[in-house]
């Protein structure tokens, strides 16, 4: 399968490249949400998992939205939404307490939901969490087996 992994934390993106490679799989790992549809126009995926909150980028901001540069964005959202329009099955994976940050309380309402774009499943969920060397990162390939099993029962 070639997935597409997009999260800014540095832990996450390697233990998803180590782990999911280690699984067979061919993957891409991007830290920065804003070269994601360059990438998606240049190779095709079946399937992409996200991190839901990232740090706002510059792309198309204007003097006033910088002022929200590198703060904390819900870009899993609409990511989502893009990706699912480009034939990709996603699994936006967060591990922000839900008490911490009001995206990530919101995603309470999808979790567990059919959410299907385009004809392609989007999968909601709290990450799925490991520890290597003592620091707990995102456990993509359960991740990916949570997707994988909406997809078959959809």
């Amino acid at each position: 399968m070639k997935i597409l992994v997009v999260d800014d934390s540095k832990q996450h993106c390697q233990a998803g490249l180590a782990d999911l490679t280690a699984l067979g799989h061919e993957v891409i790992v991007l830290q920065d949400y804003s070269d994601v549809a360059m990438v998606v126009k240049q190779q095709p995926f079946d399937v992409a998992l996200i991190d839901l909150l990232m740090p706002a980028e510059a792309m198309t901001l204007g003097t006033k939205g910088l002022n929200h540069l590198g703060e904390a964005f819900a870009v899993g959202y609409p990511l989502a939404v893009y990706l699912a329009t480009e034939g990709i099955q996603v699994a936006v994976a967060t591990d922000t307490n839900h008490h911490n940050h009001p995206a990530s309380a919101m995603m309470d309402w999808l979790v567990d939901k059919e959410v299907n774009i385009n004809g392609h499943r989007v999968c909601f969920m709290r990450a799925p969490m490991k520890k290597i060397d003592g620091t707990w990162v995102k456990d993509w390939p359960v991740a990916l087996g949570q997707l994988i099993d909406t997809v078959n029962k959809s």
